[in-house]
């Protein structure tokens, strides 16, 4: 999973409370998060994202973020170390071990510097033996009056195991693998994610997968080829030459198409990476392809696909 999310959540022994056992049932106040199994209680003033699963507030920059991940929560709560949240730059404040309708869940409280300001982030992560889910409730600390508010709604949720998700709805763009042996895999966290055998990670020889991604710029974007360059060095992957950058245009927006030669950062492994980064207004859309063998085929898979791609 190491290409697609890193999991980059945080146990660590400053506190450790009780286990509590928590039983919720929907209420009138209770709001379905579309694309998700989850609903929650969210604070006054937090109205539904626009740009993620979850609720925001704008006036506040406060945040309830809702992520999936297609992974047994035995095995992504092992994931959750100290060195993780402090390779994310967060500091762990306070860790409570819960049950949450039956289901075993951890409650984190870390804290974060971003953008100049220090945030307060609430992480609740539980899950079954098939997906975990994690919920980030982020706040500036300053306004302490929204410590209990988010803390008490993170714990309202309540999460439907039974039901069935269209992962195409909560996306506003598209991509045609017809005419090729790539199958649709996961939608996770806004973006489509396809490879040979629909399993994350994907088990094929090749290891190949494209991901297809709508993220928001903080800032205007003036000079777009460069920072194509530099988006395709902050990946899971370390790039090692830039083999080609080409400007590109699909669906009506410009960009830069970039392939690269890499390497696994942990196993050295060599990788070809192939990326294409569309620039809109305060956003872009980015696809990002990689393998590690069969590299000029699947560099033409990668553009065939690209190629494809529409906005709704």
């Amino acid at each position: 999973m190491k290409k697609i999310i890193l999991l980059v959540l945080i146990i660590n022994s400053i506190t450790i409370s009780c286990q509590d056992n928590i039983n919720n049932n929907l209420t009138p106040e209770h709001k379905e998060v579309n694309g998700t199994k989850i609903s929650i209680i969210p604070p006054d003033g937090f109205t539904t994202a626009s740009n993620f699963l979850g609720f925001q507030q704008t006036q506040s920059g406060s945040s309830i973020m809702i992520l999936d991940i297609p992974g047994p929560f035995s095995e992504v709560s092992k994931g959750l170390t100290k060195e993780g949240l402090l390779s994310q730059g967060m500091a762990l404040k306070k860790k409570e071990k819960l049950t949450l309708n039956d289901l075993p869940a951890i409650l984190l409280k870390a804290e974060q510097n971003a953008y100049g300001n220090i945030y307060t982030k609430y992480i609740l992560a539980f899950g079954t033996e098939k997906e975990s889910i994690l919920i980030n409730g982020t706040f500036p600390q300053n306004i302490e009056d929204l410590n209990q508010v988010l803390k008490k709604s993170l714990l309202s949720t309540v999460y439907d195991s039974g039901k069935n998700i269209n992962p195409f709805d909560t996306v506003d763009f598209e991509i045609s693998s017809d005419g090729t042996d790539f199958i649709f895999a996961k939608n996770i966290s806004n973006s489509l994610i396809f490879n040979r055998d629909g399993k994350i990670p994907t088990e094929s020889n090749d290891k190949a997968s494209l991901i297809i991604l709508k993220a928001f710029s903080e800032v205007d974007i003036e000079d777009k080829k460069l920072f194509s360059m530099n988006r395709i060095k902050q990946l899971p992957l370390e790039i090692e030459k830039i083999i080609s950058i080409e400007p590109i245009e699909i669906d009506g927006i410009s960009g830069y198409e970039i392939v690269a030669d890499g390497k696994d950062k942990k196993t050295g492994d060599k990788e070809k990476a192939y990326q294409v980064i569309l620039n809109s207004d305060s956003l872009y859309y980015m696809l990002f392809g990689s393998s590690v063998s069969d590299f000029d085929n699947n560099i033409e898979l990668f553009r065939k696909l690209a190629k494809t791609f529409r906005r709704k």
